[in-house]
């Protein structure tokens, strides 16, 4: 018989804020001090994900704690996907600093739709035109504002391919169809509510002939908080893994034999989320 998530006291809610703060720490007595971009593009991509990955787990604990818990569970897919796009940039070294930089040109292409735009706006004056080109230039903008709909990795199918495969951090028990199923409830799951679509709109279903009065939603979400402790316990680990990695500042085997709190966890198949 399958036990839940909220009988693992290290899956528990206060638990998992322990576990926030503690990785925090750990990344502070670090003092990693970011290198020039034009030889260490990753370090860029590393920090800045880094320090999404905290501020995405303290948004989620601040949602739970308000009673938001369904809210804060959608936001978990945020996390799941930012580490997979660590786990593809890092798992293959040699492909680190091509990779990263795609990544961070994702951006700059996302400015040539909003500078083509603003050019079809009438009410833009011809000096107006002119300063958008010079900053085009400039910033190496692209004129195809098509470019921010395409996947910044070229890669059709991202999350579904990338999400399942090995990286050279994963523990020996760590295996394709844990990664599957952990897909499912970080990634699947979690995407109902984020796109609003059922199940994430359970919670605020109204019965026959029940008046619709607001707040609408109130009171606990055990399931989701148990999945969004476990949402935390392996990507917030992950992402902190996948960029000390690729900046070379902690041991490939401290990982591989979980001697670092970010090491990778197995989580056990017969414990299940509500």
């Amino acid at each position: 018989m399958y036990k839940t998530l909220e009988d693992d006291p290290a899956f528990s809610f206060e638990a998992t804020i322990t576990f926030v703060d503690s990785l925090q720490q750990c990344i502070n007595d670090l003092s990693i001090f970011t290198r020039r971009g034009d030889y260490y593009t990753f370090d860029f991509v590393a920090g800045e994900a880094i320090a999404k990955a905290f501020t995405l787990c303290r948004a989620v604990v601040v949602l739970v704690q308000n009673g938001f818990p369904d809210e804060a569970f959608a936001l978990c897919r945020s996390l799941f996907e930012l580490s997979v796009y660590l786990r593809y940039i890092t798992r293959e070294p040699a492909l680190l600093q091509a990779r990263s930089l795609d990544f961070l040109r994702f951006g700059v292409n996302a400015k040539g739709f909003w500078t083509d735009l603003l050019n079809k706006s009438d009410s833009l004056t011809n000096a107006q035109r002119t300063e958008i080109e010079r900053y085009k230039s400039e910033n190496n903008i692209p004129d195809d504002p098509k470019l921010v709909t395409q996947p910044w990795s070229g890669v059709r199918r991202f999350i579904e391919k990338y999400s399942k495969l090995s990286h050279p951090t994963d523990v020996a028990d760590s295996d394709e169809k844990m990664r599957d199923r952990d897909r499912a409830i970080s990634y699947t799951d979690a995407s109902s509510y984020v796109h609003c679509t059922q199940p994430g709109l359970d919670r605020y279903a109204y019965d026959w002939r029940e008046p619709i009065q607001l707040p609408k939603g109130d009171g606990p979400n055990n399931a989701n908080i148990s999945k969004i402790c476990m949402v935390i316990h392996v990507h917030l680990r992950a992402v902190v893994r996948f960029s000390l990695y690729g900046l070379k500042v902690v041991p490939l085997d401290d990982f591989i034999y979980r001697r670092h709190p970010a090491s990778d966890i197995f989580v056990n198949p017969n414990l299940q989320p509500k």
